[in-house]
């Protein structure tokens, strides 16, 4: 919404295509996850700064290429006028927090209910009384730490027979080419509609609860076990580059005015993600 202060409509439009290159604080837990399970500590915090600065470069990239193709023309100076400083009004302060608040509810809210509406019935459904009743009887039998164990396995199942599941097997093949399994597809789909929740997705899925966080031990052991660092490297890209989360993909439409350009968002975050996924996965492979 920043990008408003821009008067040049084509300068705005680079704005708005390239600023989703630039890592957001929802990616970081992401980020911390994979970095803990694959590198030592002392080495986890270079990797994280690697990383954010990668992203900003592929969007100085992005920009370049796209002021060459789709947004040529001659470049304009860019001049803002600085507001005089004033004490600071209550009552104004009150209408701009409540006049910007319900600005995002009605622009953003109703479809960020709707889509995680979308997401809860995709992962929720069909209904699979049978699974459910024979591990509810190994649960009523089992200890405490079995029982828990026992509940987190039948989440895992549950999902995996999930309408999201199906969908994650169905797009497998498309991700085999960078190493990535099912798992790791359907995790990439619930982060389109926050990228939080891709470590708990990935809890869910290697049976370890939904409740997991970035720094949960268990959750690096078993993605270190599980995953492949070039497929990880991978993963890592896609995360920095494929469409932001849906408040940001709603209000970039609003601003960019129109579905249309939510399209070619999608085309370009897409495309290029799989792409430096694809070389990053290769590099890898011949590195280690």
């Amino acid at each position: 919404m920043s990008a408003r202060v821009l008067k040049n409509d084509r300068d705005r439009l680079l704005t708005l295509f390239i600023i989703g290159f630039m890592s957001c604080g929802a990616r970081l837990p992401v980020y911390v996850l994979f970095a803990g399970a694959f590198f030592a500590k002392e080495q986890a915090g270079n990797i994280l700064f690697l990383i954010y600065i990668s992203g900003a470069m592929i969007g100085l990239v992005a920009a370049k290429v796209l002021r060459m193709t789709a947004f040529k023309g001659a470049d304009e100076p860019f001049v803002m006028e600085m507001p005089k400083y004033r004490m600071h009004s209550f009552k104004l302060i009150w209408h701009t927090v409540k006049t910007k608040t319900l600005m995002y509810l009605k622009k953003a809210g109703t479809f960020i209910a709707a889509a995680s509406m979308l997401v809860w019935f995709l992962s929720n459904y069909p209904h699979h009384p049978l699974i459910k009743e024979a591990f509810s009887n190994k649960i009523e039998v089992a200890s405490e730490k079995e029982a828990f164990i026992l509940e987190n396995e039948m989440n895992e199942v549950l999902l995996e027979q999930s309408y999201l599941g199906q969908i994650g097997k169905f797009i497998e093949p498309v991700f085999t080419p960078i190493g990535l399994d099912w798992k790791m597809a359907v995790a990439l789909q619930t982060g389109l509609a926050a990228k939080e929740v891709v470590v708990s997705t990935l809890g869910v899925l290697y049976s370890l609860g939904g409740e997991v966080d970035a720094e949960n031990s268990g959750l690096m052991n078993a993605i270190s076990k599980n995953i492949e660092l070039p497929a990880a490297v991978a993963f890592i890209v896609i995360i920095m580059i494929y469409l932001p989360c849906l408040a940001a993909s709603v209000v970039f439409t609003k601003e960019a005015g129109g579905i249309k350009y939510f399209g070619y968002l999608f085309l370009l975050t897409t495309i290029t993600a799989y792409s430096l996924a694809f070389v990053a996965y290769h590099i890898t492979l011949l590195l280690i």
